[in-house]
């Protein structure tokens, strides 16, 4: 029987593996320049600003700033962005969701109901999706939110 030495299989094994785990950190970096640079809040707030004053401001701008609000938990101020981006894209069923998920996250039950009955009648299936998620759950003690509720699931099935 041949023995071979475990040393240099180790040291092979050690060096991927910190390869590996490098590049999964690396990658971050990467994907931010590749989505354009800067996308901090502040820095999106700058272009969403420099872009108004040019003349109209792009759905993607519109939406890398919602998305930078809602990391910064800026629920109620991230619908807004949301809102801009689904009246430059009204076919695009992300941003809706994405706009009703911070509605419910901002704690508004006013404009989160609002927002959900014109969804439920445009696009119902997102709105099933959105009382389907747990941010929407407390909000289905209310008798006008399960009514809703009910209304979108009958929606969707049509």
């Amino acid at each position: 029987m041949i023995r071979h030495p475990r040393l240099p299989a180790l040291i092979v094994f050690v060096v991927a593996a910190t390869l590996g785990a490098l590049y999964l950190v690396a990658w971050g970096q990467v994907e931010k320049y590749w989505r354009g640079g800067n996308q901090t809040l502040d820095a999106l707030r700058k272009k969403v600003e420099a872009e108004g004053k040019a003349g109209a401001v792009s759905a993607e701008t519109w939406l890398a700033y919602a998305d930078a609000l809602v990391n910064a938990k800026r629920f109620a101020d991230a619908s807004e962005a949301y809102k801009e981006v689904i009246s430059l894209q009204p076919g695009k069923r992300d941003p809706k969701f994405q706009c009703g998920l911070a509605l419910a996250q901002a704690g508004a039950s006013g404009p989160f109901y609002d927002f959900l009955k014109e969804l439920v009648y445009s696009d119902a299936k997102v709105a099933e999706d959105l009382f389907s998620r747990p941010e929407a759950q407390p909000y289905l003690k209310d008798e006008r939110f399960t009514s809703l509720a009910k209304e979108a699931k009958n929606q969707a099935m049509d």
